[in-house]
């Protein structure tokens, strides 16, 4: 009998913890290789590809570069064999824009979508983000910290 695999949900700074210059990259890679290992199993929140490509975008880095990026992070989740993402529903969209509204001044709408993802899919959120941590927590939806799982 096969065992059950834990999913976790991650969101955009997983992706940029990709890099090696990141502060959360050794954080991640241990995730990975718990991923390829068949531990977990990583679940991309799909705004994550969106809000990289704009939080990259606000810092003036041109369309080229930004293009190259994606591509160096698909590449690198794809040497994990990482190629699940979780779409945005009409129902996680909806449940987002509450969440918006009742965190209006501590959430992004990208931050909304990634919890709403959590709660919709029943799948925990790993985050380093303490403000998100307590809303999830306050909310009684389900949250992991790198330290738990890396």
């Amino acid at each position: 009998m096969r065992k059950l695999v834990r999913e976790i949900l991650v969101e955009t700074e997983f992706l940029f913890g990709l890099s090696a210059k990141d502060r959360l990259y050794p954080k991640v890679m241990r995730v990975l290789e718990k991923h390829r290992r068949g531990e977990v199993k990583i679940v991309v929140s799909s705004a994550s590809p969106i809000e990289a490509a704009l939080v990259l975008l606000s810092h003036s880095i041109d369309a080229e570069t930004i293009v190259k990026i994606l591509k160096l992070m698909e590449a690198k989740l794809a040497r994990y064999r990482v190629n699940t993402y979780a779409p945005i529903t009409l129902e996680a969209m909806w449940k987002a824009l509450e969440l918006k509204k009742k965190y209006h001044d501590k959430l992004t709408l990208f931050d909304s979508i990634h919890v709403s993802l959590a709660a919709t899919l029943n799948i925990p959120l790993l985050t380093s983000d303490k403000i998100m941590q307590n809303i999830m927590k306050t909310e009684n939806i389900s949250s992991l910290e790198y330290s738990t799982i890396a």
